[in-house]
């Protein structure tokens, strides 16, 4: 499992229209990166983490992250940007099938996290954890499952933005999402983002903030959030 670019990354960072999808991109790149560490967690030897409850701590606190921050993601999609989509596309019936898919992969999701937390808890109907039987195949399959689904709106979703919106509406929405998670959330999602980003991306993301975002995202957002270990 790695955190590779699936295709139609650049697909739709190039699309038909104007809008800038970085963001979207960036959140996408943090998910597979995620679920890569999380495999890497996962895959110790048994009983390793028991032992070492601070490395505990530390894996439970990127899944916590992980999970918070897909929903924040697929609620935004789901909420807001593809209600926003389907007036402009209500003649194409293939682009509705699109989002109409969008939405049931993301309901095939949750109870794949749901089924991690089991693992990692050690329920009745899952293995303990660390080493137990069934949490490298949960944890495979959540993987499989929403890499898949990344890759998926990224070839066919993520280009209808471009198609359906214009660069100004397509920054609305994103005005709109930034007032609906508040500035603290707004904060930790973007150096969740940039956690271990390649220069380049960083760059690029860090390009379509604001001159005053860029600087708190410097001086407060950053620095906070890497007082707390994860992963």
């Amino acid at each position: 499992m790695t955190a590779q670019q699936l295709p139609g990354t650049e697909a739709a960072r190039h699309g038909t229209g104007d809008a800038d999808l970085t963001i979207m991109l960036a959140a996408h790149r943090a998910l597979r990166r995620d679920l890569t560490r999380l495999a890497r967690a996962a895959a110790r030897p048994a009983g390793a983490l028991r032992s070492e409850p601070a490395r505990r701590r530390s894996v439970a606190a990127g899944w916590e992250l992980f999970k918070h921050e897909l929903h924040l993601h697929h609620t935004a999609e789901d909420e807001i940007i593809w209600p926003a989509l389907r007036p402009r596309l209500a003649h194409r019936e293939h682009a509705l099938s699109v989002l109409d898919a969008m939405e049931e992969e993301h309901a095939r999701i949750d109870p794949l996290l749901a089924a991690v937390d089991a693992a990692f808890a050690g329920a009745p109907e899952a293995a303990d954890w660390p080493g137990g039987d069934r949490l490298p195949d949960v944890i495979d399959a959540l993987a499989s499952t929403l890499t898949g689904h990344l890759g998926h709106e990224e070839r066919d979703g993520l280009p209808l933005i471009g198609e359906a919106l214009t660069a100004a509406e397509w920054r609305s929405a994103g005005f709109k999402i930034a007032r609906r998670n508040g500035l603290s959330e707004g904060g930790e999602m973007f150096a969740w983002m940039l956690d271990s980003a390649g220069r380049e991306d960083a760059a690029a993301t860090l390009k379509s903030l604001p001159p005053p975002v860029r600087l708190l995202y410097r001086t407060i957002w950053k620095p906070r959030f890497e007082r707390t270990p994860r992963w």
